[in-house]
């Protein structure tokens, strides 16, 4: 299931929910878990996990597929036994300790990105610099119109003023903002050498792919 959404989250950047109507009756391998949960514990990872994904869907920093994966992965991997003796992913943390592990990984392609960006915003207010640095890259206009999944943070209006903004929503369309910044370009309002920040619409599901692989191998080292 991972390995079939991740590519379909890297290729598409959506998932069509009938898949999640396939992969649902993985659900069922709970019944087979339950024996091994520590009730509290499962129900707390359980919880918390859900709910911080429900939070960012409704602030539309994640996709619908990203909570629907999260929920089958939850019921699916309630229980599992690392390569590395673990006794939180048998009696329930699992989906907690996969969550934690897609966190760091994501966290890590953030750094990567501070460290290749960072030169280009300190002339900028500290929480749009950390943020940009973190999240953006920065690209020529003419780039950008050839990309797919990327979103502007330089925001250019009809007239050619300019505003930077510090997060998109997964609701907008890539090809939208490819077809106004083209437009513009066109009407000679601005250059497609002129460089801007950008977004990348990070694929959540290949991360939750590694978090779930190194859960799986080491679990929860303590």
């Amino acid at each position: 299931m991972l390995v079939h959404t991740s590519v379909l989250d890297l290729k598409y950047r959506e998932v069509d929910p009938k898949v999640w109507i396939y992969y649902s009756p993985l659900c069922l391998f709970i019944i087979f878990n339950f024996h091994n949960l520590f009730v509290p514990i499962y129900l707390y990872s359980f919880i918390i996990t859900n709910l911080l994904f429900l939070v960012l869907y409704k602030l539309s920093l994640l996709g619908g597929a990203d909570l629907f994966l999260n929920v089958i992965l939850s019921l699916a991997n309630a229980s599992v036994i690392p390569l590395v003796p673990s006794r939180f992913s048998i009696i329930g943390l699992e989906p907690l300790i996969i969550v934690l592990y897609s966190s760091i990984a994501i966290l890590i392609f953030s750094l990567i990105n501070f460290i290749k960006y960072y030169r280009y915003v300190r002339n900028l207010p500290f929480s749009k610099r950390v943020l940009l640095a973190l999240s953006a890259k920065r690209i020529r206009i003419r780039d950008f119109i050839n990309s797919k999944f990327l979103f502007p943070l330089t925001e250019i209006k009809e007239d050619g003023s300019i505003t930077l903004r510090e997060y998109f929503s997964v609701e907008e369309d890539d090809k939208y903002w490819r077809e106004f910044y083209s437009k513009l370009v066109n009407e000679g309002k601005i250059s497609a050498d002129m460089y801007i920040w950008v977004a990348w619409g990070i694929p959540v599901i290949p991360f939750m792919l590694i978090g779930y692989i190194i859960s799986l191998i080491i679990g929860f080292p303590i």
